[in-house]
C-alpha cells in the first residue's frame, strides 16, 4: 500500500538526527563546553560559533516530533501528499543545517523551506477534521 511511503521522510528524520547529534558532540569537544549547559555562556569566546550547532539541533527536536506524528496520521488519509509534505520538511532541514556553519543567517532558507511542509500538514489535518466533523461529501 501507499501508506509505507511515510516511512521514508522517518528513516531521513533519525539520520538528520544522528548527523545533528555528532555535530553538537564535536562542536563540544572542539568549543570546550562542558556537560550539562545546553548553550555556551555568552561571554565565551565561542559562544556563537557552539550555539548556532546547538540551537541548529535544538530546533530540530522541537518541531520532528509533530512533524513525523502529522505524517503518519494524515498519511492514513492521503499517504501520497503526507510522504511528499513530509520529505519536504526533513529535507529542508538538511538545508538548514548550513545554521551550524556559526553565521545565524544561514537558518533563514531551511526554516522558510520547512514551513512549506509544515503547513501541508497541518492544511491536510484541518480538511481530514473538517470532513470527520461535518461529513465527508
Amino acid at each position: 500500500s501507499q501508506y509505507g511511503l511515510c516511512f521514508v521522510p522517518m528513516g531521513f528524520a533519525w539520520v538528520l538526527n544522528i548527523i545533528q547529534t555528532a555535530m553538537v558532540v564535536k562542536a563540544r569537544l572542539k568549543y570546550g563546553i562542558k556537560y550539562p549547559l545546553l548553550y555556551a555562556p555568552s561571554d565565551h569566546k565561542d559562544a556563537t560559533a557552539f550555539n548556532c550547532v546547538q540551537r541548529c539541533h535544538q530546533n530540530y527536536l522541537e518541531t520532528v516530533n509533530l512533524v513525523m506524528i502529522s505524517v503518519f496520521t494524515t498519511g492514513l488519509v492521503y499517504p501520497v501528499s503526507a510522504f511528499r509534505a513530509g520529505m519536504s520538511w526533513v529535507l529542508s532541514r538538511y538545508i538548514y543545517v548550513a545554521y551550524a556553519l556559526g553565521n545565524p543567517r544561514y537558518r533563514l532558507p531551511g526554516v522558510l523551506l520547512s514551513r512549506f511542509g509544515e503547513f501541508w500538514l497541518v492544511g491536510m489535518t484541518i480538511r481530514i477534521g473538517y470532513k470527520a466533523f461535518f461529513g465527508s461529501s
